[in-house]
């Protein structure tokens, strides 16, 4: 009898440990390298084609600056919020007070290239080098 309790109290037991580990969300991180697949995405726009690619836009009425944003530089390579600053930074005269909430329309707007944001972001002078090795590095800051 005191066998048949242990061994009932040790599959449930290991039943209850089953169920919190298989319960347990996990993530799971991938980062390729440039290995050669190239997305449809990147087919198609001109910006991750070339990085020093930039173009002039005129606004349309009802248009916001996200609308501009996904329709040239497209949603899942870039970080909308960087590409707001960079915008405004470039086109301060199309903005009510640098808002970009608030845009004029029939203004034409310079869309600068990816080299340009880099510049800006790191604060890099036009002429000076950068290196391809720069850019495969992953930096995590915090703990």
């Amino acid at each position: 009898m005191k066998k048949s309790i242990k061994l009932l109290s040790i599959l449930i037991f290991l039943q209850l440990i089953t169920k919190i580990v298989l319960s347990e969300p996990f993530v799971v991180l991938e980062y390729s390298d440039d290995n050669g697949i190239i997305s449809f995405d990147q087919i198609k726009n001109p910006f991750l084609n070339d990085q020093k690619f930039s173009k002039q836009y005129k606004v349309k009425k009802n248009e916001t600056l996200s609308d501009i944003i996904l329709k040239n530089y497209g949603v899942k390579n870039f970080n909308k919020d960087v590409l707001t600053l960079s915008i405004v930074h470039y086109n301060k005269h199309a903005f009510v007070r640098k808002n970009p909430n608030f845009l004029f329309a029939d203004k034409i707007l310079y869309l600068p290239s990816i080299e340009e944001i880099k510049n800006l972001i790191i604060k890099r002078k036009p002429n000076e080098k950068v290196y391809s090795k720069d850019e495969k590095h992953i930096y995590f800051f915090g703990g």
